[in-house]
């Protein structure tokens, strides 16, 4: 992942990763992520056969923007097993997972050990502090930082484990 400038976007744009939605489609027009948004796991049966299909595209690059989410969308019973195909997904393809997560490190460190994944999981958008850095570091994950991030977590994080990204968004959402 690390040939991408920013690993994590909405929009088209040259050395970037461009998160699609189930629905769209990828191309060989630049390098995708795609999978389902926790605040959408109650329409996994629907999205779940395109995101398997998209998912073998040799430009999609990575799986997610997936995750779990206890401040938005269904519960966290609906979104958990939608975040563990995510996994085994992403096991399957040896492609690393891209992960949305609010106010549920606990749950996703458990998942870590329980799945005991290959590939890298990445945090996007990370805000945290530097001890809750220090904590997911730990345990294995990458963070991704935006525009808004906190400078000791980043500066503690491992460049090998860092990673930049705008989660820039269509003006039309």
């Amino acid at each position: 992942m690390k040939r991408f400038a920013n690993i994590h976007t909405h929009l088209p744009e040259d050395k970037a990763v461009v998160n699609l939605e189930p629905e769209q489609l990828p191309d060989d027009s630049g390098w995708f992520s795609i999978g389902i948004h926790p605040w959408r796991a109650c329409e996994a049966d629907t999205l779940w056969p395109m995101v398997e299909k998209a998912a073998l595209h040799p430009h999609v690059v990575a799986i997610g923007e997936c995750g779990l989410d206890a401040v938005r969308g269904p519960a966290l019973d609906i979104q958990t097993p939608v975040f563990e195909r995510h996994v085994q997904l992403s096991e399957a393809l040896g492609k690393p997972l891209i992960i949305h997560a609010v106010r549920t490190w606990p749950q996703l460190i458990s998942v870590r050990k329980l799945l005991k994944p290959q590939q890298e999981w990445i945090i996007h958008g990370f805000r945290g502090k530097a001890a809750l850095a220090a904590e997911l570091l730990r345990h294995g994950f990458s963070l991704s930082f935006g525009k808004i991030y906190n400078q000791q977590a980043f500066d503690i994080t491992p460049p090998e484990r860092r990673y930049r990204e705008t989660d820039s968004m269509p003006d039309s959402l």
